[in-house]
């Protein structure tokens, strides 16, 4: 079985990751790529480096017949799919989206923390939360994916197995995380400049952060939490860090071994004995790597846990939703 797929927003980092695992993908065709400022050039123009690339040119959607595509990926800046997109669109056409337009179940949340009115009210609840390893079944029988943020994905898998089981619940859990650049997209800002992050490390979103809700949104699904999350940009490129912090009241085996049996089954948690997890141990890779500790005095436990923000954090974990919606080899393309 071989599938036709339509990229929107190809010429931006999560969109050049994804075109990297799709063209190795041994049932996917890539049919079309859309874009606005790129309209009418080459595809193979951006990627010279891949030998598989196929000869399509950058065009617009409503110029494109979409009677034979499957299944469309939108990696598009937050508010253009939804507003502008979607509705023109066939009923019959898969959907994984990688912006937040449809991760939240409270659209008035989404207007209050994205700062743009949602114009596709009546589709958002189709969508299912894309968060591969905790949706599974849900992910396999939907037509519709809402992939997950970066900062909620490295944050949600160390600690949905813990909430879920009423390990950590009532606990007010400290979240500090850091990213790489790549994370705030291609868009032209000055604190985003070479000369502003190299050899710069800051804090942002301290107080309202558009992941704060969807982290809080799945939380909320799974037990009774509160948290304080802190973002940060980090002077790379890729690669994510979680910190996350809560009270000890069993040993760092217990948390640990909880996790493990959780995730025993899936090729993408990693579960460290004793290093800590860092930016080169996921570079390039689908997995999330992570381990546990408890602090000096024995008060705290800590999970550190690590992705590539592009590919965990985006494009890998969209080919791996799109390997489940269609009965795939979860691991294809992504090892």
């Amino acid at each position: 079985m071989q599938i036709n797929v339509c990229i929107f927003g190809v010429s931006g980092y999560t969109g050049a990751q994804l075109i990297h695992f799709l063209v190795k993908h041994k049932f996917v065709k890539i049919t079309g790529i859309f874009g606005y400022e790129t309209i009418g050039q080459k595809i193979r123009d951006f990627f010279p480096s891949h030998i598989n690339i196929p000869d399509l040119t950058i065009s617009n959607y409503s110029d494109f017949n979409f009677d034979n595509v499957d299944l469309i990926f939108s990696c598009l800046p937050h508010g253009k799919f939804q507003s502008s997109i979607i509705n023109r669109l066939k009923e019959n056409i898969s959907i994984i989206d990688l912006s937040g337009d449809f991760r939240l179940d409270d659209l008035s949340l989404y207007e209050d923390f994205y700062g743009i009115k949602h114009k596709s009210k009546d589709i958002n609840s189709k969508f299912v939360y894309g968060l591969s390893e905790v949706y599974k079944k849900e992910i396999k029988k939907a037509k519709f994916i809402a992939n997950p943020g970066c900062y909620p994905t490295s944050i949600l898998l160390p600690l949905a197995p813990l909430i879920k089981k009423n390990i950590i619940n009532n606990q007010h859990i400290i979240i500090d995380s850091k990213s790489g650049v790549s994370g705030a997209g291609k868009k032209l800002e000055v604190k985003n400049l070479f000369s502003e992050i190299n050899e710069n490390f800051y804090s942002y979103g301290i107080t309202k952060h558009k992941h704060y809700i969807e982290i809080d949104q799945e939380i909320s699904k799974l037990g009774k939490n509160t948290f304080s999350f802190i973002p940060s940009l980090v002077p790379v490129t890729r690669g994510l860090q979680s910190t996350i912090y809560f009270d000890k009241n069993e040993s760092v085996a217990f948390y640990k071994n909880v996790i493990k049996d959780f995730y025993k089954n899936e090729p993408f948690i990693k579960i460290l004995d004793k290093k800590c997890p860092s930016f080169s141990d996921v570079k390039y890779t689908n997995n999330l790597i992570l381990n546990v500790f408890e602090d000096y005095q024995k008060k705290k436990i800590i999970i550190i846990s690590c992705i590539d923000n592009l590919v965990k954090g985006a494009a890998g974990q969209a080919v791996q939703n799109m390997n489940l919606m269609y009965e795939f080899d979860e691991k294809e393309s992504l090892v």
